[in-house]
């Protein structure tokens, strides 16, 4: 199996016994010595020579890592294979003794599509056999046999034995001797032996022998960008990925002494450029190496981040392979490069690639400090609207919590502008944090980092977070780091049917290999690099007995029937609580617990809780609306004038709020029993077009307004009978409309923003368990029956509390299933009511909580998504629940109404 290809590299002990018998059965005929380098082809993916291979192996089984790492087969029966040699020996440290000082080289080939393996080449100095080398032979494995037969004239012996699962083959060349399971490689290495004007590794990549002719310390590996490249490739379904396709024609090259530190494994060398073409590294003296750390998202599965003392240093390191659109090459160096954007431009720039969510686009952030942000935001929107390919030919523009988005529509535009670097952007989204440029690949992934800032979700915020942190220098002029446990996802995705197996078996032993990190500086005229591969031996969590308790709670006259609902404290940023109880009264309660006001109500809220910026003065008043009326009330409990607001002879069924450019001129989206639309200003006007509009049947979700950049502005309105809506601003019907989904709907929808009208998905599931996709055209794009267990069976779509990520769930009589969104099966829960109600938490792809609610006995159950329930016993309540994560307390806060009791929970990471 290949898992044995990857990991024989530490499976030294095989090749060695065959060496030695070797030697004491034939001799040694020391012809001429040779570097045993110069057997080995440059197509090598990378190499590790030492001349204390003994050592360097015993210092890898100490480490604390390897208790872990042994767990695999192979490494298990490698470490007891060189126990037994050693006790051979008598343990007496023979065996260093006889291999220490020779030259002892590993190196890894392709040898198939998928497939790479390795060849062990031993170059012997002229010296006496030892003794030793007859015990051995007396003691070779039982079942074990020798063939011969010859190539080119040099014979090549297989050793055979029930336990390898391969033949080794293995020669002896002048005074080389060569080994490897694949016996082609034994083959080619006598080619390179007897023809000298092969390109043998070594004279292929010279500079690294230059600056290090022998190894040294524990030993050295010499690899490059165009090998590590061709590694990835073999590995990855994905043959035409650009990230991998970019670095290995780098044609980077490195010498890296290998070095075992505290819960780590280093490697510091130096690094090579083709055609000794020289790069600079140089940091800025003023730079803040953690100028980003509050920007950094805990979602970042891979980061580069440059800190140059000036940006124009990347122009030497240009991808040339990279396809260059001529036009818009011309359009940049026009109107941006030519009015001064580099110049504007610090050393600071970093690209983020998140965490894979499984069947979405990999979210991609590009960040760059500035010394002059509005001066360049005006000139890439003058950009944008020179060259938009919007359907409304008006800036491409949305607002997302208080910051404008607006996208250039230029495939590349990144790479473009940074010489074939940061590639993956087929449009490009911009806005402004401070003095920082934000760029992103979707409006999606800049929403998600726009969340994940205001929420505090940053490295800069989280303990977690500190020893990458710790990682980046100021003196290093370029960092990149991976974090494992994020990028698994992508790991698995994109890895090919034949490499997946083996990912998805040992992934918990490859995962705390948690954090590969590369830093480079220069000096002394040279680019130093250091290779470090952290890891963390904390034990799997086994979550059980967690016994939640009551952190604060708030007790009420009566029984609570709406609530907790978040908001925000406009005047402190505080977190304050939304809740009614069953008279209709309506409380604000700090997160202390002390009341902010109670105010009476005409009846129960039917609609979210919503805050709004009446007056335009920053100060913030709830709006929501029971079934006869809609309230306004500011924070100290008054309504505002006119309100509420009553529509005649019409019962309310849903409210949303409609804020077109971020302006505070609020529209409020109303639907009614009768299947009407309306549109009212923030006075109470119904709008020309929405006065009504009336639809078929009654809403199954609340009506609402999207604006997306690059498609412009839907209404949208999901009725209960299985027909979408698609409106402009106007309440015109948008051709096509309305799209008949199914029988019924009884649940939410999710958007998936896709840059395009004809990319963008709406997503729901019809009351029959049919999923359905429908783009911003009104095409309807998917349909995929999911089995439906029986007649009975309901259906769910879920989203998250950020509407990102969303699962199905399938209700049957006696159990919930929780299935991805790719129809994947992640957990089933037993459990006997008809009265359930879901929710879905997401902080990350490792951080996830699934909430079952059920209503007949008022309990809650909290589980995650591989369906271990994280709460032994239950909370009790049957309203909606409230989670937040502390990156800073790594811990969850749940918020619950049970009877006529508010409570807070805190369950620890």
């Amino acid at each position: 199996m290949k898992i044995k290809k990857l990991i024989i590299g530490f499976l030294l002990t095989a090749g060695i016994l065959a060496a030695v018998f070797y030697l004491y059965k034939f001799g040694l005929p020391i012809v001429s010595k040779r570097n045993a380098l110069e057997l080995v082809s440059s197509e090598a993916i990378l190499i590790f020579e030492t001349t204390e291979p003994v050592m360097a192996w015993n210092q890898l089984v100490t480490q604390p890592i390897w208790e872990r790492l042994s767990e695999l087969p192979v490494l298990y029966q490698a470490q007891s294979q060189i126990m037994a040699l050693d006790s051979i020996l008598g343990k007496s440290g023979r065996l260093e003794k006889a291999l220490k000082g020779n030259q002892f080289v590993i190196s890894l080939h392709p040898v198939g599509r998928e497939e790479f393996d390795f060849l062990h080449t031993i170059a012997f100095q002229d010296r006496a056999v030892p003794e030793l080398l007859g015990e051995l032979e007396n003691n070779l494995p039982p079942l074990t046999r020798i063939n011969t037969r010859n190539y080119s004239n040099v014979e090549i012996k297989e050793l055979q034995s029930l336990d390898l699962e391969r033949n080794l083959s293995f020669a002896l060349i002048g005074n080389i001797f060569v080994a490897s399971y694949s016996s082609f490689l034994v083959e080619e290495a006598i080619r390179y032996a007897q023809n000298t004007n092969l390109s043998d590794f070594k004279s292929s990549n010279r500079p690294l022998f230059d600056a290090l002719p022998k190894s040294r310390g524990l030993g050295v590996f010499r690899l490059s960008s165009t090998g590590l490249g061709r590694l990835i490739a073999g590995i990855t379904r994905d043959k035409d990925l650009k990230m991998i396709q970019s670095f290995a024609n780098r044609g980077v090259s490195a010498n890296l002494e290998l070095k075992f530190l505290d819960e780590k494994i280093s490697m510091d060398g130096k690094a090579f450029f083709p055609d000794g073409k020289k790069f600079s590294f140089a940091s800025s003296s003023g730079t803040d190496a953690k100028v980003f750390q509050n920007l950094l998202s805990n979602r970042v599965s891979v980061l580069h981040q440059y800190t140059l003392q000036d940006l124009k240093q990347l122009k030497v390191f240009e991808d040339d392979t990279f396809e260059i659109t001529s036009t818009l090459k011309g359009d940049l160096e026009k109107e941006l490069i030519e009015n001064g954007f580099f110049e504007k431009l610090s050393g600071e720039l970093a690209f983020i690639l998140f965490e894979l969510i499984p069947n979405e686009p990999q979210d991609k952030i590009l960040l760059a400090k500035t010394s002059d942000v509005e001066a360049q935001i005006n000139m890439l929107k003058s950009f944008a609207l020179n060259h938009g390919r919007s359907e409304t030919g008006d800036l491409p523009s949305d607002f997302y919590q208080q910051q404008e988005i607006f996208m250039i529509a230029a495939d590349e535009f990144p790479a473009h502008l940074f010489g074939g670097k940061f590639q993956g952007f087929s449009d490009t989204y911009f806005t402004a944090i401070g003095d920082v440029l934000v760029m992103s690949n979707s409006s999606k992934s800049m929403k998600l980092f726009i969340d994940d800032l205001n929420n505090d979700n940053t490295w800069g915020k989280s303990l977690n977070q500190k020893r990458m942190l710790d990682i980046i220098s100021p003196d290093h002029g370029y960092h990149f780091m991976i974090n494992t446990p994020r990028f698994w996802a992508a790991v698995l995705e994109k890895s090919s049917p034949n490499w997946q197996p083996f990912f998805q078996k040992y992934a918990p032993q490859i995962k705390s290999m948690d954090l590969m990190s590369i830093k480079v500086k220069e000096y002394d005229k040279s680019n130093q690099l250091n290779l470090e591969w952290s890891y963390n031996l904390a034990p799997i969590k086994a979550v059980q007995d967690v016994l939640l308790t009551e952190n604060r709670y708030v007790q009420f006259q009566n029984r609570l029937s709406y609530g907790p609902v978040m908001v925000q404290n406009f005047v402190d940023r505080s977190q304050e609580f939304v809740l009614q109880d069953i008279e209709n009264n309506l409380y604000l309660f700090t997160a202390e617990g002390e009341q902010v006001f109670g105010y009476p109500l005409d009846g129960p809220i039917i609609s979210d809780i919503f805050q709004v910026d009446f007056y335009k003065n920053g100060k913030l008043q709830l709006l929501f609306a029971t079934g006869n009326q809609i309230y306004i009330i500011d924070r100290l409990g008054n309504l505002l004038p006119n309100y509420p607001l009553a529509l005649e002879g019409e019962t309310i069924t849903h409210l949303n709020l409609v804020d077109y450019s971020n302006t505070r001129d609020y529209r409020f989206f109303l639907g009614t029993t009768t299947g009407k639309l309306i549109l009212l200003d923030k006075n109470g006007t119904a709008l020309e077009g929405w006065n009504p509009n009336q639809i078929r049947g009654p809403l199954a979700v609340k009506p609402a307004h999207h604006r997306i950049a690059g498609v412009g502005d839907r209404m949208v309105a999901l009725s209960a009978n299985g027909e979408l809506y698609f409106f402009n601003r106007r309440g015109e019907v948008e051709p096509g409309s309305p799209i008949r989904l199914g029988d019924g709907l009884s649940t939410e929808y999710i958007l998936l923003e896709r840059g395009s009208a004809r990319d963008s998905r709406l997503v729901t599931i019809t009351k029959e368990g049919e999923v359905v996709q429908v783009n911003l055209r009104g095409e309807l794009a998917y349909r995929n029956q999911l089995l439906r267990p029986d007649r009975e069976s309901r259906f769910h779509l879920i989203k998250d509390q950020k509407e990102d990520r969303y699962l199905f769930v399938v209700h049957e009589y006696n159990k919930v299933t929780v299935l991805s969104n790719e129809f994947k099966p992640l957990f089933t829960v037993d459990i006997f009511s008809q009265e359930l109600k879901f929710q879905f938490f997401s902080f990350g792809t490792d951080k996830n909580i699934f909430v079952i609610t059920d209503k007949n006995q008022e309990f809650i159950y909290l589980y995650n998504l591989e369906g271990v329930l994280l709460n032994t016993l239950p909370i009790s309540g049957d309203s909606n629940v409230i989670i937040r994560y502390s990156g800073s307390q790594n811990d969850y806060t749940i918020f619950t109404a049970s009877g006529n009791r508010f409570s807070e929970y805190r369950l620890p990471l």
